[in-house]
């Protein structure tokens, strides 16, 4: 069977972000697309899908989503992705006991194609006989589920394009440069998606990070482009973790912002990263 040109360049960059981060949780696996022809190991979401439990009868798997309307597991899975269409169907679910609790929750997957994006996570509780209800979406540009049931949410999409291009990423070659610092932390507890909270390690890390930048000299922007060496970008992940992180006070990371980041720019920078954090807000549960 021959494989269109486009679905294995789609394929390949979809492996190499899920490489990224599956290496920071100590695998060596990476991941694929259903349609490639490549026998290749796994990252640890894809093989939790590839080995979780099924149900043998997803048509009578009852499903209430957020907008209060009620389908089959069949006819959800089948809407994620449209083969007339030309979209490659990626949906996969499983059931697991994500809070310990001894119920399985329902977890629904989707890869949304595409180069630098996305995950989609879906999380159901259990309500009763193969009935199941909506209570969490995740979407990002991957998304780890750990051994621990844990799941490791990466900004390095959603901020990818942040004053820079994509691939443009700040480099610090002195042995003291900022610590890498993009992902949060998500656990389900009490029938809802929680964020792990920071410690003053994290606190601590995120200031001598922001501090480091902060020295930088000015990077003016061409208007035509809007392309720095990545430093804007860096700012922004160690700053939507401290939002994250510590109880999701604004005023506190807005003070963070303009202490350490003091550039003519100030004011276009900050409200660049509000707009892109009312945009995860608005697509993600937690």
């Amino acid at each position: 069977m021959r494989i269109p040109f486009l679905s294995i360049c789609f394929s390949l960059l979809f492996l190499f972000g899920h490489y990224q981060l599956a290496a920071q949780v100590e695998t060596d696996s990476v991941m694929y697309a259903r349609d490639s022809a490549l026998d290749v190991p796994t990252d640890p979401t894809i093989l939790f899908f590839q080995e979780g439990e099924k149900t043998k009868t997803p048509g009578k798997l009852l499903l209430l989503m957020k907008d209060k309307k009620t389908r089959s597991l069949s006819a959800f899975l089948k809407s994620l992705g449209n083969e007339e269409l030309g979209e490659t169907v990626y949906a996969d679910h499983a059931l697991a006991d994500l809070d310990k609790d001894g119920r399985k929750e329902l977890l629904v997957y989707n890869y949304t194609g595409g180069a630098h994006c996305c995950d989609e996570l879906y999380l159901f509780k259990n309500t009763g006989v193969n009935k199941y209800q909506q209570v969490a979406k995740l979407f990002a540009g991957n998304t780890i589920i750990t051994k621990e049931r844990e799941f490791i949410y990466d900004f390095h999409e959603q901020y990818g394009y942040f004053f820079t291009c994509f691939a443009c990423g700040y480099e610090d070659l002195s042995d003291e440069g900022p610590l890498s610092n993009s992902s949060i932390t998500l656990r389900f507890r009490k029938g809802k998606i929680q964020v792990v909270p920071g410690d003053p390690d994290l606190k601590a890390m995120i200031r001598d990070n922001l501090e480091k930048l902060g020295e930088n000299p000015y990077q003016p922007l061409e208007d035509d482009i809007e392309h720095d060496d990545g430093l804007r970008k860096e700012m922004a992940f160690n700053l939507v973790v401290n939002y994250f992180s510590f109880g999701r006070n604004l005023p506190e990371t807005r003070q963070l912002f303009f202490r350490y980041y003091k550039h003519p720019d100030a004011a276009k920078v900050w409200a660049g990263f509000t707009r892109q954090l009312n945009y995860i807000l608005s697509q993600n549960d937690f």
